[in-house]
């Protein structure tokens, strides 16, 4: 957390000196448990913004929530893994 506020602060002062709006880039920082995770399978980021990296994977069919269905309105979805159950089609 100390990390996550100390690049926000940083960024705003650089966009102060630079009379820009402030705005964090997607994937300009990341969590302790996103360094750590050599499957970059833990993603963060603006669901609203259409261009993000985690709106592109929500919008994927494979995404899904845990009790969705009984509309528990999760905030946390998982991509489910490929599969392929035929063999004979592995090449």
């Amino acid at each position: 957390m100390q990390r996550i506020s100390q690049h926000r602060i940083d960024a705003e002062i650089a966009a102060v000196r630079e009379n820009r709006e402030f705005k964090i880039e997607d994937g300009s920082l990341q969590t302790a448990c996103q360094q750590s995770c050599p499957a970059d399978a833990i993603v963060f980021g603006n669901i609203n913004d259409p261009n993000s990296r985690v709106a592109k994977l929500k919008a994927l069919d494979r995404n899904y929530g845990l009790l969705a269905d009984l509309n528990t309105r999760p905030r946390t979805t998982y991509l489910a893994e490929i599969r392929n159950p035929n063999t004979e089609l592995e090449a």
